[in-house]
């Protein structure tokens, strides 16, 4: 099994895993843009949740807004984003609250990431 693309040029693994997306939805482009337009509308509500919980220092809410955004970013298949996202639903889960600003820094870079390919696309 191949491991996730990498970019040419930075080395960075690609945000986005296209072939993976368009086998996801058995090839049909229609299927994909929808998905790629659901995320773009849903994207700012859902990191503004976690971040709202991530202030909280909520354990529970950084579980359930996280894993919120982690369906989303896996319906999408942004591979990196997705982990990074199911790192923070861990911690939040396990109430280790410590780690989650630095999670989150690292998951909006990562988002920024993947936005930056959606409108390159």
């Amino acid at each position: 099994m191949a491991g996730p693309a990498r970019c040419a040029i930075t080395g960075l693994v690609e945000p986005i895993d296209w072939k993976a997306l368009s086998e996801n939805c058995a090839g049909d482009d229609g299927l994909v843009t929808e998905i790629v337009g659901l995320f773009r509308r849903e994207a700012p509500a859902l990191l503004g949740d976690v971040q709202a919980a991530v202030r909280a220092n909520d354990g529970p809410a950084i579980k359930r807004t996280a894993h919120r955004l982690k369906g989303a970013l896996l319906s999408l298949a942004a591979k990196g984003a997705t982990e990074l996202a199911k790192e923070l639903e861990q911690a939040g889960s396990a109430n280790e609250l410590s780690k989650v600003t630095t999670l989150l820094s690292r998951l909006e870079e990562e988002l920024r990431r993947v936005l930056t390919a959606l409108d390159g696309r």
